[in-house]
């Protein structure tokens, strides 16, 4: 009898500890952040856009990122995409520095297979901006990619984020600004001095036609620039009769006038900055944008 006891406490140990095991296994935190000496937040500015980098050791890296024409957007970027779509949660947490300050729930995300598995639009974005902002530090959390039986904490540290926003903040300042949001985009080029249409850019057009004739839901704006050769007043003009150019095909196609808006920016936008031959035949164009009626 005493015998059978022992056996079944034996028996009962074992199966505690493998519960308890299996418990650990279940709570097990993987965490991915930068440390507080090496976290760095890296602008990286050009004409047409402008991005704020943050890189996350071993995991990836997050980037706010804000195009010309475009509003500011954050994207996570990772080393080893997943192979499915999960959800995530977003916290505010304070860093070790600020004791006294509650942490917060910033909203659920879904994170999408692929290298970048989170994009958020402007007004998430900004959450997540103005949190950095104050020295606090978002939480990314979701279940690891492989079995799900971890949990994975990806953190974003605050520190030397202000360093870098002013010249992060000089960059959008000068990007193109648009009052409306394009549902998609495209870009036609002119020859030097020059408002005729040429056969590509008739064709590109026709496209656009084609696509409003067939679905009519939306209006087209467009922008015309121009190289920065000659005086700003001539550019300006000379941007101005690209851009009525290509409302007029577009008019002659079937495209209502009214949906037609001709917007120009002379040499000013440049979306190549060099002072070289392939550059200026970068600028001389008409951007295309299909926005909402």
């Amino acid at each position: 009898m005493v015998g059978h006891i022992k056996s079944v406490l034996i028996v009962c140990s074992l199966v505690l500890l493998g519960l308890l095991f299996s418990g650990m296994a279940v709570a097990h935190i993987q965490q991915f952040q930068a440390s507080w000496e090496k976290s760095r937040w890296i602008v990286d500015a050009a004409p047409q856009h402008c991005a704020m980098i943050h890189d996350i050791p071993r995991f990836g890296r997050a980037r706010f990122e804000q195009r010309a024409g475009r509003q500011l957007q954050f994207s996570l970027y990772v080393d080893q995409p997943p192979v499915k779509d999960h959800s995530a949660q977003v916290y505010s947490e304070a860093p070790e520095w600020k004791h006294q300050v509650e942490s917060k729930s910033l909203g659920s995300f879904s994170l999408q297979k692929g290298k970048i598995p989170l994009r958020l639009p402007r007004e998430q974005a900004l959450r997540i901006y103005y949190e950095l902002e104050q020295g606090m530090k978002p939480v990314i959390e979701f279940a690891d990619w492989g079995d799900g039986q971890d949990q994975v904490r990806v953190a974003l540290m605050p520190v030397r984020f202000r360093e870098a926003l002013p010249e992060f903040l000089a960059c959008t300042a000068k990007l193109l600004y648009l009052d409306f949001t394009p549902l998609s985009e495209q870009t036609v080029f002119f020859a030097t001095d020059s408002d005729r249409l040429s056969r590509a850019t008739r064709k590109i057009l026709e496209g656009v036609a084609r696509d409003y004739r067939k679905h009519g839901n939306f209006r087209i704006v467009l922008g015309g620039h121009a190289d920065e050769r000659a005086g700003p007043d001539y550019n300006m003009d000379l941007s101005r009769r690209r851009s009525l150019m290509v409302a007029r095909y577009l008019s002659s196609r079937g495209v209502p006038r009214k949906v037609i808006e001709s917007r120009y920016f002379g040499e000013t936008h440049p979306e190549d900055p060099e002072s070289n031959q392939r550059a200026w035949a970068r600028n001389r164009r008409v951007t295309v944008w299909l926005a909402s009626k």
